[in-house]
């Protein structure tokens, strides 16, 4: 039986889960509390003794700061020290209680550190501010300074002020004030004063109501800091506006100056401040202001302020990822000299002097219930393989330690601890887990555990893994949810009676085993240390066995990993249960056809990997290698996998014998038949079917690594089995077994069935790059090699011939006349290929084919319009479906093209005759570019009738000639015509071109000088004589009389002689116009209207001449002058010879006299009224120019203008008039 009896402490008492710095309710202290409760380790009193002298100014290294780092797993006992340290630092506090120290279980051993705690409180007056920093973890914006700040001010004992200040910082710092005047007595009735009218009550309120509520502050202050000053301008101002850690620190010195002030001793303030670590989170700035708040307390406080913090990590764990944002934890550390840590066996230490240390009539119970037991603690309960072990450790119990323990084991609150701490950082937001700061502690655990087997009153049960997951299963599943909720499933079978109790338990020790890989490996050994309870129980070796027998059962929930780190054993989820579920089902139904398309797809591109099949074999009785490529199949199902090579020989490979339900398979050919080895057939099909069971359940799906790593191993047996079924196979080709010793010999006798004679491998090999090697070559260039190989033809008659050569001979050109005689490259390929399916890969060996029978003289390549093509069109792989093909015609057109000059000894018939039907296009092209001149000219710049029919004669002889390009073009494209008919005629004509194009270019100023003459004798000027008009009629009845080819140059020698007239027409023309000149003196008048300065061109001229003088006077002067000049200069061109002139000099002239009309026409007079009216003009104007006239008009047209201008000069001069024959002159 147990009782607490067996136990010192009073096991059934309340037990508090975990201490807090700042912990007061029901108006108690617990100070005492925890000083009454409270282990001092040796770890905690190293930290006391160096924190007391460093207090007192004795520390050796005094320089070093004063910032204390304390760290160490949550329930490690920080925040308990920090409460004990908050009571033993209370100078004021301790004056009331005597007997403290000696409340401290091990005070009276503890006699240095008692002395040196004396001395602190005799030389000073010490005021600790503790600070739990949990309180404000999801407060953002508050920080470290105001935090801190805020305790500060409410501490009396630091202000001096009764009650301390208010925790609102403004309204602290306004008391702060506010107590240096004389209203400070009568603050409460104040406040009443300034609430009235703002309240129903205000009476209902005192001070400490405007301390805690901002609303009531915020209604109150600016009244009472209006009373006082006069103004409410400056409230603001009390409070620093930027309160940063240097600010906050200076603060606290001033206060704590103050305060020594007015104790009149030396006051030492310490921060105390718990959980820093957790407070900062994953808060870079936080983790920078708490640099700089322990740098302040450093520079500002110099040895009168001292920090203490709290945090469940070393400096640099607190956020290894701040490492990345540039934190340089080695200046954090530096501002923290002083780093402490409570190692995990604190908490065992702390675990039995609080709760597990036993009574004398326990430590008895204890020792008769181990020694009675059927196993041995130390050998059923400890751990193997471990790797970080704990102290104490976990492969190891000492009987002594395990007596202190029971019903624990020794090993157990530093593992607990472990596994809760690797349980938090697992958690979403590790500042925020439910195991951190004042969660469940360690003790408040060890404590429940304890209770539980009190009641359960079993005295041979230790307490095992399993009881701490019972215990704390509410924390797991806030954690990981997913794994609980597996165990959950797995306890609802057992209630089922479909699983056993064992198998429960071993899915709790998975659990918490999966999360210390590190420590405890999840061996099948440790589950069973991790679930054993019974001290009368099962040995070791029979519950290993146990645990064995339990993961066969649970392996739809909990599967290996595989991991060569990390745990051994995981919870698999519901889409891993759904595929092991599925993948049973399928072991019970194999589906053999299902199973080779799976090997196809997944795993035999590896298989044949590591075959190495070979990449090459003998071809034929050519003794050269060329590469293969495979296709498989297996018991007749054709499979996708192939190796593939290029430009390669295939080899199709028929694998026989994997699947038990195949029989005999008829396949198309003859394949390369491959038998598998008959040794381990069965395990070879056997684990065929565990790896496919489970590739079918899973499909294409991303799997989770534990099933993807099942898979793999899965697959990799089976690979290595139908490597080696395969490997002691044999092969068969057409009844050809007994010939062949292996894979290289099965594969030469394979190609030796299948491939023809009308074939050879380098045809797989031709590219694009071997046609280019084709182009240019001449007959006497040799062909390459690999051309010769697969009988590619020449003009040479030793290369006609060979089987492949003959083949697509004989494909080409069967295709050619059942469809019409004319068929593109593409075409007839798919055709060969058709007929020759071999041929399929070897389509540019075909192309370098029909180019060589082209080049013989077999076929002819020609455009989709018919016209024909260079040879090398043939062989241009992007020009398959726009190449065409025609059977060539009769065999002497070679000589007919190189006799007429369109090829040489050198070159093929294809290239000759694409000369001639180019030398034909082209002709047509020039004849059809000399007409569009001719029409030109004709419609634009010739004006009569003669000229324009010899003109019209011209286009209709090139238009002809044209025809007949174009005509023998198209006899040439269709292959059916006479030869040497079609060459001779090609030659004539250009031969006829060139001397028309050349009499066109040196005939045409004649023909213009012509037509401008005509058109001269036509215009209706009075100075143009009968005999002009007789000359031109004689002379446009010559032209027209002429029908020869004027275009020849004998033929315009004949039409020069015909147009040669008496008289000529341009001495008729040249003695009218001199005759006028010399009568009417017309030269010299023109030469004085040109030089005279009232003929002007009327942009000359301002608006000093008015528009009816210069209508009557002026214009019909500077016309008569125009005229002379576009006249004289038509006529002169006109008359004179083509020797200076070009064709557009006789054509401007002709236009000119046709833009003139007769002189009086355009004057308006003939030259006697025109120089009648020019002596009028210089007898108005006399000297003077036009600049020196400020109006000049006639009446009555002018007179309007005329008096504006009179009017404005009266206003401005004094006129005089001065009369004369003509007017008068106003001066």
């Amino acid at each position: 039986m147990t009782d607490e009896g067996w136990f010192a402490a009073d096991v059934g008492s309340d037990f508090e889960e975990s201490v807090r710095i700042d912990r007061e309710d029901d108006g108690r202290d617990h100070r005492l509390e925890s000083i009454d409760t409270y282990h001092v380790t040796e770890e905690s009193a190293e930290f006391i003794s160096d924190f007391f002298s460093r207090l007192l100014g004795r520390s050796e290294d005094m320089r070093s700061g004063a910032n204390y780092w304390l760290y160490g797993y949550y329930g490690s006992g920080k925040s308990h020290l920090l409460s004990v340290l908050r009571g033993l630092l209370d100078s004021e506090w301790l004056r009331q209680r005597d007997d403290v120290w000696e409340r401290l279980p091990d005070g009276r051993s503890l006699e240095t550190l008692e002395s040196t705690w004396s001395s602190i409180h005799e030389e000073y007056e010490v005021i600790p501010v503790s600070v739990n920093l949990l309180k404000h973890q999801g407060q953002k914006k508050l920080s470290f300074s105001e935090i801190v700040l805020r305790s500060a001010h409410t501490s009396e004992r630091l202000t001096g002020a009764e009650g301390g200040l208010s925790s609102q910082l403004d309204v602290a710092f306004f008391e702060d004030w506010y107590r240096t005047t004389d209203a400070w007595a009568d603050r409460t009735a104040n406040t009443h004063t300034a609430l009235r009218g703002t309240v129903d009550s205000p009476e209902k309120y005192n001070w400490e109501d405007v301390q805690q509520y901002n609303a009531l502050a915020d209604a109150v202050l600016p009244t009472l800091f209006e009373q006082e000053t006069g103004t409410a301008d400056g409230l603001d101002d009390l409070m620093p506006s930027d309160l940063d850690p240097q600010a906050m620190v200076e603060r606290l010195e001033q206060l704590r100056s103050d305060r020594e002030a007015e104790l009149g001793r030396p006051v030492k303030l310490v921060l105390l401040l718990d959980e820093v670590s957790l407070f900062i989170g994953t808060d870079f700035d936080r983790l920078t202001e708490l640099q700089t708040l322990a740098e302040s307390v450093d520079e500002t406080g110099d040895g009168d302020i001292q920090l203490v913090a709290t945090a469940q990590a070393k400096i640099e764990d607190v956020q290894p990822q701040f490492a990345a944002r540039g934190a340089d934890f080695s200046i954090v550390k530096d501002r923290f000299p002083h780093r402490f840590g409570l190692p995990s066996r604190h908490v065992g230490e702390i675990s039995t002097q609080r709760l597990l240390k036993k009574s004398e009539a326990g430590r008895e119970d204890t020792e008769r219930v181990l020694d009675r037991t059927s196993n041995e603690p130390e050998t059923l309960l400890v751990y193997s393989g471990i790797e970080q072990n704990t102290e104490p450790p976990l492969d190891n119990i000492d009987r002594e330690r395990l007596i202190e323990f029971y019903p624990f084991l020794p090993y157990q609150p530093p593992l607990f601890l472990e596994i809760l701490s690797n349980l938090r950082q697992e958690a979403h937001d590790p500042a925020k887990s439910i195991f951190s700061g004042t969660a469940r502690a360690i003790l408040a655990l060890v404590h429940g555990l304890l209770q539980e087997w009190l009641e359960a009153g079993d005295e041979t049960h230790v307490i095992s893994l399993v009881d701490f997951y019972d215990l704390i299963e509410p924390e797991l599943d806030d954690i990981t949810p997913q794994d609980v909720g597996v165990i959950e499933e797995i306890e609802e079978q057992h209630e089922a009676g479909e699983l056993e109790e064992i198998d429960v338990a071993v899915a709790k020790a998975v659990l918490l085993l999966q999360h210390i890989p590190d420590t405890i490996p999840m061996s099948e050994r440790n589950l069973a240390v991790a679930v054993l309870s019974d001290l009368d129980g099962p040995t070791q070796f029979q519950m290993e066995n146990r645990v064995e027998d339990s993961l066969q059962r649970l392996r739809k929930f909990i599967r290996p990993t595989h991991d060569e780190t990390g745990p051994k054993y995981a919870f698999t989820h519901p889409e891993e249960r759904e595929i092991i579920e599925a993948a049973e089902r399928n072991l019970d139904n194999p589906d053999w056809q299902s199973i080779i398309e799976a090997v196809d797809g997944y795993l035999w591109d590896d298989i044949v990997r590591d075959l190495s099949l070979p990449t090459s074999a003998e071809y034929g009785e050519t003794g050269e290698q060329y590469p293969v490529r495979y296709g498989f199949s297996i018991d007749g199902i054709e499979l996708d996998t192939t190796v593939d090579a290029a430009d390669a020989l295939d080899v199709e490979v028929a694998v026989r014998g994997i699947s038990p339900a195949a029989t005999d398979v008829d396949h198309d050919g003859d394949p390369l038949e491959w038998t598998i080895g008959q040794d381990g057939l069965d395990d070879l099909r056997d684990s065929l079917i565990e790896w496919w069971s489970l590739r079918d359940a899973v499909g294409d799906h991303t799997l989770p690594q534990s099933v993807e790593r099942d898979l793999s191993d899965r697959a990799a047996r089976v690979q290595s089995k139908l490597v080696g079924a395969l490997d002691s196979g044999a092969f068969d080709v057409k009844d050809r077994g007994d010939q062949i010793g292996g894979m290289g010999s099965g594969v030469e006798e394979y190609l030796d069935v299948t491939y023809p004679d009308d074939f050879h491998p380098v045809m797989l090999q031709v590219g694009d790059e071997h046609l280019q090697e084709l182009q240019g070559l001449s007959a006497q260039d040799p062909l390459p090699a690999w051309a010769r190989q697969i009988d590619v033809a020449t003009e040479d008659p030793e290369t006609h011939g060979g089987s492949i050569q003959n083949n697509v001979r004989a494909f080409t050109g069967r295709q050619l006349k059942q469809r019409g005689g004319n068929l593109a490259m593409a075409t007839i390929l798919d055709g060969i290929v058709k007929k020759k399916p071999i041929y399929e890969d070897a389509r540019p060996a075909l192309c370098a084919i029909i180019w060589g029978l082209c080049r013989k003289g077999d076929f002819l390549p020609v455009d989709e319009t018919g016209d024909s093509l260079e040879l090398d069109a043939v062989i241009d792989l992007n020009k398959l479906t726009t190449t065409r093909l025609k059977i060539a015609g009769s065999g002497g057109v070679r000589g007919i093209l190189r006799e007429g000059g369109f090829i040489d000894s050198t070159e093929t018939i294809p290239d000759g005759i694409v000369r001639l039907q180019s030398a034909n296009d082209t002709l047509a092209g020039r004849l059809g570019s000399l007409v569009e001149d001719v029409k030109l000219v004709a419609e634009s710049d010739i004006q009569t009738r003669a000229v324009r029919t010899l003109l019209e004669s011209f286009v209709g002889a090139l238009e002809a000639e044209q025809q007949s390009a174009i005509d023998r073009r198209e006899a040439v494209k269709s292959r059916d015509t006479d030869w040497a008919a079609v060459v001779e005629a090609t030659n004539d004509a250009q031969g006829w071109y060139d001397d028309a194009e050349e009499v066109w270019n040196l005939r045409l100023p004649a023909l213009t000088r012509i037509d401008a003459q005509l058109t001269l004798a036509q215009q209706s000027y009075d100075w143009l004589t009968e005999e002009c008009d007789t000359a031109s009629q004689t002379l446009r009845g010559s032209i027209d009389g002429y029908e020869g080819e004027w275009w020849t140059h004998d033929g315009w020698d004949r039409f020069n002689d015909a147009q040669t007239t008496a008289p000529a027409l341009d001495d008729a023309i040249g003695t009218a116009w001199d005759s006028f000149r010399e009568e009417t003196g017309v030269d010299a008048f023109v030469d004085e209207l040109q030089a005279h300065p009232w003929i002007q061109p009327l942009s000359e001229f301002e608006s000093n001449v008015r528009p009816a003088f210069e209508s009557e006077y002026i214009t019909p002067l500077r016309r008569a002058a125009s005229w002379y000049a576009d006249v004289s200069n038509a006529v002169s061109t006109v008359t004179g010879g083509t020797t200076n002139a070009e064709a557009d000099d006789f054509i401007r002239a002709t236009n000119a006299l046709l833009d003139n009309d007769p002189l009086a026409v355009v004057a308006g007079s003939d030259i006697g009224d025109l120089r009648a009216t020019f002596e009028e003009l210089q007898t108005l104007v006399g000297e003077q120019s036009p600049a020196d006239v400020t109006a000049i008009g006639v009446l009555p047209s002018d007179r309007e203008s005329l008096d504006s201008e009179l009017e404005r000069l009266v206003e401005h001069h004094d006129l005089s008039v001065e009369r004369t024959e003509t007017g008068v002159i106003i001066r």
